[in-house]
């Protein structure tokens, strides 16, 4: 496997590609910080397998574009608690094939690679039952009722948000500055109770 791990965090970035070089079934492994060198780096290194730590406010933005580039790549999802069956339903919905627990050793986080490029999901089966039960469950709020608290401009830009646009690409659309837009989000973020902006989009979907 030849992995690829998205995360602004070097550090945290460098110790996991460091420890996944040391492992047997990797043949290479890479980190990237920011999502412009994504895409050249998943072709010059023929990467077949994309890790994004959804801790970065940026990770939402980096895997939608991704999937519909390399829809033959696999995408795994990183700091996510995989315990909150919402959280990884969340990550299956804006295109991952998986989730690396937050207490995985670096066998688990190859395992998960592995079956994740096989096509399977390795996942824990209490989380399964969870993700089960979550899906089981009837929409408890409409998708308006869950922007209700939002004023009319966070709600076009929280829709705006929940389909992948920049802050940049968010302040020309809706003709305001990218300062501007950062301030709504992060008021929409603090209204809807939740953590990232990745998260929006699962919000919305539920």
């Amino acid at each position: 496997m030849r992995c690829l791990i998205f995360s602004a965090n070097r550090l945290f970035g460098e110790c996991l590609c460091a420890g996944l070089c040391a492992q047997e079934a990797v043949e290479f492994a890479k980190t990237c910080v920011t999502a412009q060198e994504i895409s050249a780096a998943v072709e010059q290194h023929r990467i077949t397998s994309v890790l994004v730590d959804m801790s970065d406010p940026d990770a939402c933005l980096v895997i939608r574009p991704l999937r519909a580039a390399q829809p033959g790549l696999c995408i795994l999802a990183l700091s996510v608690d995989d315990q909150v069956a919402d959280e990884v339903v969340g990550c299956a919905k804006i295109g991952c094939h998986g989730v690396v627990p937050r207490d995985a050793s670096l066998k688990t986080v190859v395992d998960v690679i592995a079956a994740a490029e096989r096509g399977e999901i390795a996942m824990r089966p209490n989380v399964v039952a969870g993700i089960m039960r979550a899906l089981a469950e009837p929409r408890k709020t409409p998708v308006v009722a869950a922007t209700e608290c939002l004023t009319r401009r966070e709600r076009e830009i929280c829709t705006l948000v929940a389909e992948g646009l920049t802050n940049k690409e968010i302040a020309r659309e809706v003709n305001r500055s990218v300062g501007t837009v950062k301030n709504h989000v992060s008021s929409i973020l603090t209204k809807l109770h939740v953590p990232r902006r990745g998260a929006i989009h699962a919000h919305l979907s539920q």
